[in-house]
């Protein structure tokens, strides 16, 4: 790598750490993070997604924001096998789809995001958008992964 492009990394990295979001909890993170629609749908070019991920935790890109709904899956396997090893580095954030959102479903979808993820935990779950489940079943369902250790926030 040449000197101008370390430089250019360099002050990639500096500006993404002095640019920052604090979270209630005193979590701090990035103003940026990596979003992931639309990887993993495409054998070919998946070396070059998982580098691109991981490059962007080296810059400090350390929030990755990913869902079960996209690529069926697929984006949240890329994404655990970009953070295997690195999962310590990450502020790793999922959705539900709304129809998995229900007391019936919603641990089951927990357990098949973590399981693709390849970890414990998700720093962040999201209900992808609303749907026909009661917003109060959904957030009793977070609420109770959260009281499991499956979700952070």
């Amino acid at each position: 790598m040449s000197v101008e492009d370390e430089n250019k990394l360099t002050k990639i990295k500096n500006s993404l750490e002095s640019r920052v979001v604090t979270l209630p909890d005193g979590t701090s993170l990035p103003r940026i993070g990596q979003g992931t629609w639309y990887m993993g749908e495409n054998p070919q070019i998946r070396a070059r997604e998982i580098k691109a991920l991981q490059l962007g935790i080296e810059l400090g890109m350390k929030l990755i924001d990913t869902a079960e709904m996209y690529g069926d899956g697929d984006s949240e396997r890329l994404v655990g096998e970009a953070i295997k090893g690195r999962r310590d580095d990450v502020f790793l954030v999922s959705k539900v789809y709304p129809h998995h959102a229900g007391l019936d479903m919603i641990a089951k979808a927990c357990e098949n995001n973590l399981k693709r993820l390849g970890t414990n935990h998700l720093d962040l779950y999201l209900l992808h958008w609303r749907g026909h489940v009661p917003l109060a079943e959904t957030i009793e369902g977070m609420e109770k992964l959260c009281k499991e250790g499956e979700i952070v926030r």
